[in-house]
This record gives C-alpha cells, structure tokens and sequence, in this order.
C-alpha cells in the first residue's frame, strides 16, 4: 500500500494540470497574438511571426506557429521567442534537444515533467536565459542580466493575462 500512495498522488498532480492547461483560452490564443508586446525603455526593432523557425540556431518543426522579436537599448539585444506546437510531444522533444544544447543531458532530464512543464534560466554563452514550456506553448527571453531579463517575463506575463481577458470576452 505504501508504494502504491506516491505513485497514486502523481499521476493525480499530473492529470490535474493536464486538465488545467486544457482550458479554452489558452487554445484560442495564438503566438502572433504576441506581436504587441512591448518593453518599456526598448525599441522594437522586429517582429516576425512564422510556421517554423529557429531558437538559438535549433530548428523548430514546419507546423509549429512561432513568434520572435527583438528588443534593443543601447547597444544591448533583447529576444523573445513564442511558439505553439501542435502536438505536446512535439514541445517536449524540442525542449529537451534546447536545454541538452544549451546546458547537459541531467539539466534537460530534471528540468520538465515531460508533456506537462518545464523551465530553466541561467547564464548562457549568447547571455541570460529564462524559458519555459507548458503543454504545447514555448517561451524563451534571452538578454544581459538576470534582472533584464526577470523582468521582461514579468511584463510579458502581464500582457498574456490581458490578451486572455480579452480572448475571454
């Protein structure tokens, strides 16, 4: 009986947030609902919304809908990138190929509950890094600082509640 508890109270946490990520907001949302998103004290310098694309010089799948700006201050970049896969084994398996790449093969192990969530932030050779996964949806925020960077999430995540009420609507 006692083996069977954890294994039990597990798969409970994880359906529960299976079903939680299922809502119909987060479905009607699209990553080029993202193009608005602006950073105060930083020019926009592009905006480009596709099927496929590059993160960090690895290829996303063709069917995936993906969003990327680039923010600038100075002479400092700022990066976001947002996509939507179709499947979320399609953003696992690209999540686990990124942080293999970018950090170790124990990182990547650790860092996600595999088709549910993941996330990782530290220093990189490009800079910071903060980026997540949950379900089919990818985000990453690459720029200086650590503070830079924790607070553009931030901003973005306040954008990503208003453009939910607004799909709510």
């Amino acid at each position: 009986m006692r083996l069977r508890l954890p294994h039990m109270i597990a798969a409970i946490v994880i359906l529960t947030i299976m079903i939680s990520s299922c809502g119909s907001s987060r479905s009607e949302l699209v990553p080029g609902r993202f193009a608005g998103f602006t950073l105060s004290e930083y020019m926009d310098i592009s905006t480009s919304t596709s099927l496929g694309g590059k993160v960090l010089d690895l290829r996303l799948d063709d069917t995936a809908l993906f969003l990327q700006k680039e923010f600038a201050k100075g002479t400092r970049r700022f990066s976001v990138y947002v996509a939507k896969f179709e499947s979320v084994s399609q953003s696992t398996g690209f999540w686990y190929t990124l942080i293999r790449d970018i950090s170790s093969e124990l990182r990547a192990f650790v860092s996600a509950i595999p088709w549910v969530y993941g996330e990782f932030s530290g220093e990189i050779d490009e800079g910071y890094i903060k980026t997540w996964f949950f379900g089919k949806w990818f985000y990453l925020f690459l720029g200086s600082t650590k503070e830079e960077v924790n607070s553009a999430v931030d901003a973005f995540k306040e954008f990503e509640r208003s453009l939910v009420r607004s799909v709510e609507s």
